[in-house]
């Protein structure tokens, strides 16, 4: 039941998370509190994912760990949204990247 809404977190998370970064390049004025809602769903669900792995074998706690520890770097772009800083841009392709090469170290 968890895993039910554990990826249901993850798919509406991901999806506000790119409406926002998209929305924002295109000058919305509510872009930024559509992303950080976005960003909110993905760092809680890696905390969650984090919480779960602590039973498992260490490379996959180490996975996890830094995967909430990178999730952090949206909330980071979402305050760079808010100021006005184009610096949000470097930030999210940051996260993009370490995600793309955490989801190969995981499996």
């Amino acid at each position: 039941m968890i895993l039910k809404y554990s990826r249901m977190l993850l798919i509406v998370g991901g999806t506000l998370t790119v409406a926002g970064a998209f929305s924002q390049l295109m000058n919305v004025n509510v872009a930024s509190y559509i992303f950080t809602a976005g960003a909110a769903m993905l760092i809680v669900y890696q905390f969650m994912a984090y919480m779960a792995d602590k039973k498992k074998d260490l490379r996959t706690q180490r996975l996890s760990r830094l995967n909430f520890i990178y999730s952090l770097l949206l909330g980071l772009a979402a305050y760079f949204m808010f100021v006005q800083s184009n610096s949000w841009v470097v930030v999210v392709l940051i996260y993009a990247l370490v995600s793309l090469f955490n989801s190969f170290r995981t499996k």
